[in-house]
């Protein structure tokens, strides 16, 4: 018994970037956009993929070529998470003081020890 053979369709139908269009599908496109979104938001690779149910050496492709075109959603300031939240957290206290809160009151609404607001307040005078 033969099998019943597939309905002929050129190769490119069955790609994720349209070689005849020149795009890529509008999934592969969706996909793509929000590992951008959370790359710039300093998701990791492997956090990317989980949420998007893809490979992360997809996600590191998607961010590299990004980078290549120019995207600036593949620019991160800082290599690591905590050094950008440590320079909103300085910003964060420098601003508090500003409307002029106290030490104990920063450090508490922030989430730190008063200490680190002190530390940080002297480094700004």
């Amino acid at each position: 018994m033969t099998r019943p053979h597939r309905a002929s369709m050129p190769f490119h139908a069955f790609s994720s970037f349209n070689k005849k269009g020149g795009k890529a599908v509008d999934i592969v496109i969706r996909r793509r956009n929000q590992a951008l979104d959370m790359y710039q938001e300093m998701s990791t690779y492997e956090n990317i993929a989980e949420c998007l149910d893809i490979s992360p050496t997809t996600v590191v492709q998607y961010v590299k070529r990004a980078r290549d075109k120019g995207d600036v959603r593949a620019r991160r300031p800082f290599k690591h998470r905590g050094r950008l939240l440590a320079l909103q957290r300085r910003k964060a206290i420098k601003d508090m003081r500003a409307l002029g809160f106290s030490a104990r009151e920063i450090a508490k609404q922030l989430g730190v020890h008063v200490r680190l607001v002190q530390i940080r307040l002297k480094e700004g005078q």
